[in-house]
This record gives structure tokens, sequence and C-alpha cells, in this order.
């Protein structure tokens, strides 16, 4: 006969770990977010100029020189992105802090 165990989690179990992670992501979504909303060292002009020589490389692989024309994705677009990215951090990192004082 096979029998399944099922171990019941500790009543006193501590998710220190998962909060520490939490913490961690948090602050990392922050300083990533803040580079790009605030355009910190010039991070959105660099992940520009890395989006158009890749467009510019495939569009040489491929042999069609017009994606290379495309300029849909402005910096505008990134600046939001990243106060979108910074504002999550925020929220994962107060809801760390949150649970830790529960």
């Amino acid at each position: 006969m096979l029998m399944i165990a099922i171990s019941s989690a500790a009543p006193s179990s501590d998710p220190t770990g998962v909060l520490i992670f939490l913490a961690a992501l948090g602050a990392a979504a922050i300083c990533i977010g803040a580079r790009w909303a605030f355009n910190l060292r010039g991070a959105v002009d660099a992940t520009l100029a890395r989006r158009r020589a890749a467009l510019e490389l495939r569009g040489q692989r491929t042999g069609d020189l017009s994606l290379a024309d495309t300029d849909s994705v402005g910096p505008g677009f990134f600046k939001y992105l990243g106060g979108v990215i910074a504002v999550a951090g925020l929220a994962l990192l107060a809801l760390s802090l949150f649970l830790v004082t529960d």
C-alpha cells in the first residue's frame, strides 16, 4: 500500500527569506526605475542607442534597411516605463516592510 504523507507547515513558520527577497527586489526596481525615469547618467539615451544599433544590425542581416528608419519608441516611453517600475518597487518595499511589522 502506498501512503502519501503531507507535511503541514509549522504554526510558527518564519517568512524572513521571502521578506528579504521582496525588499531586495523592491530596492532594485526603485534604482532601475529611477535611472530610466530621470535619465540618470544617460540611461534612456544609452538604451535608445543600443536599440537603434540592434535594429541596424538586424536590417543588415535581413537586407531590409528600412528597419533602422523606424522611430516608434521615443525617450518618453522609457521615462514612463521607468516611473511605473519605480512606483512598483516602492509598493514591493512597502509591502515587505508592512509584513515585517505584522
